[in-house]
Order: C-alpha cells, then sequence, then structure tokens
C-alpha cells in the first residue's frame, strides 16, 4: 500500500475533485458505506485509508471480505492508497472521520429505465437544493418502491458526499437521472406536484410523475403549469412542511395505493 502525503499528487487531486463533485467520479464515505457499496456490486477504482488508521492494516481485508468472499468488485492491491492523517481530513466529509473512503464510477441510468416500471411513480426533483433533503427523498423512494428519481436542473447532485450520507445506502438501489424538464415532460406521463394550494387529493399510485419543488418557491414555472397539484391536508398551526417530509406523506401513502 502506497502512502501519499502531498497535495499535488494526482490520485490526492482525483479524489478531492470527486468530493467536491467534479467529473464522472463520486465518493462514498466510512467502512459501512464502502462494504454496502462493494457488496452492490459497485466496483472500488480507488480505496482509501488513514495512515495510522486500523484500516491501514489487517481491518481492511476483513472489510472487503466481509463484504465481497471473492473479492471479484474489490480494487487491485495498486488501487489502495494511504493519505497522510491531514490530507485524508482535508477531504473527509464528516466532522469525525472513520478513515476511509472510496472513489467508484458514477452509475449511469437513463430516463428509458425509470419509465420502463408503469406498476410505480416516477419522483421528479426540481430545484430541491438541500444535499441533505435529496438524499432523503432517495431514501424514501426506496422505502416506498418508487421506480427512481429524475434530477431535474437547480435541484443538488444526489451522488454527492452529503446525500449520500442523508440516503443511508439507499443510493446503491435507487436509479437516480440527470433530466430536463423538457425531457420528462415528453414522456407524456400524468404528472403531480406537492403544492400547498393544491387539492387534497390522493397521490397517484402507479404510471406517474410525483414531483416536489424547492421549499420557498416550489416547483418551476414550466413544470407548474402543467402538473395536478396535490396539497396535504394539515393543521393551520404551520404555514408549511419541509419538503422531504411531503415526500414521506405522500409516497408512503402513494405506496398504500397499489
Amino acid at each position: 500500500m502506497k502512502t501519499i502525503s502531498s497535495r499535488h499528487n494526482a490520485l490526492y487531486k482525483r479524489v478531492r475533485d470527486a468530493v467536491r463533485g467534479a467529473g464522472e467520479e463520486i465518493v462514498i464515505e466510512g467502512p459501512k458505506a464502502v462494504g454496502d457499496a462493494v457488496r452492490a456490486g459497485w466496483r472500488a477504482v480507488i480505496l482509501s485509508v488513514s495512515e495510522g488508521s486500523v484500516w491501514a492494516g489487517g481491518a481492511l481485508d476483513e472489510l472487503l471480505r466481509a463484504a465481497h468472499p471473492h473479492r471479484s468488485f474489490a480494487p487491485a492491491q495498486d488501487d489502495i492508497v494511504a493519505f497522510s492523517p491531514a490530507l485524508f481530513n482535508d477531504i473527509s466529509d464528516t466532522k469525525t472521520s472513520q478513515g476511509i473512503l472510496a472513489l467508484f464510477e458514477r452509475p449511469r441510468t437513463t430516463l428509458d429505465q425509470l419509465f420502463a416500471r408503469a406498476d410505480s411513480v416516477v419522483v421528479a426533483l426540481d430545484g430541491v437544493q438541500d444535499p441533505g433533503n435529496v438524499g432523503t427523498i432517495v431514501r424514501l423512494a426506496a422505502a416506498f418502491d418508487a421506480a427512481g428519481v429524475a434530477i431535474l436542473p437547480g435541484s443538488a447532485d444526489p451522488f454527492g458526499p452529503k446525500a449520500i450520507r442523508a440516503s443511508a445506502g439507499a443510493i446503491l438501489n435507487v436509479p437516480c437521472v440527470p433530466s430536463s424538464r423538457d425531457e420528462l415532460l415528453a414522456r407524456g406521463w400524468p404528472l403531480f406536484a406537492a403544492d400547498a394550494r393544491g387539492e387534497a387529493i390522493d397521490p397517484p399510485a402507479r404510471g406517474a410523475i410525483l414531483a416536489f419543488g424547492s421549499e420557498g418557491a416550489g416547483v418551476s414555472e414550466e413544470i407548474a403549469r402543467v402538473a395536478q397539484k396535490i396539497a396535504i391536508p394539515m393543521s393551520s398551526r404551520v404555514e408549511s412542511l419541509n419538503v422531504a417530509a411531503s415526500a414521506a406523506i405522500l409516497l408512503s401513502r402513494s405506496y398504500a395505493l397499489r
């Protein structure tokens, strides 16, 4: 295992850029998240540990064996590196680093794959900027068996470190696809949008798009013009709900109606 202590090192820059959301690679951090990704069939391009941590020794082999006994998805030894503690802390996205992270190729899914499932709904995020909310909604999409999540312009990257953590592993099995609004609307599916000014009706159970917008402005005008607006009945003690809370209510109701 090679040790890297220079910020000019190409591998360090590559991982750092992925943490910042640049390029076609993503970073997953923490032993459970890395192990889950390997177990799910994701192939680590680079596996990095903090020099001097337990992962720089035998614990790493144990983690990889537990995740995939045949190691067919584990990185080659040349792709396992140790960063100095200072470098690792620079790229870690958590307050208390667990000393291990892995670089993966960004998953590629198409809108065709999302819309191939007419037995469920497609979730669309329209300007949901907070990565914690995006990750939570990805987790909800898994919990309530949505076909996948279409990421419209203005929304946070579901493969950013904060969104990945908020998804609690759901990002590994929920298709998330960047899409323009025109591409989404061209699918011709009925479109529903969460909106406090809408009607208190049941959400769609299948064969439809369920859109969520930013907490301040809601969905874009382009989506609002053609969407059936759904309101969540609630008391007058609050004006609105967090977008992830709204998604939890509507997706759970959608799932119950199938």
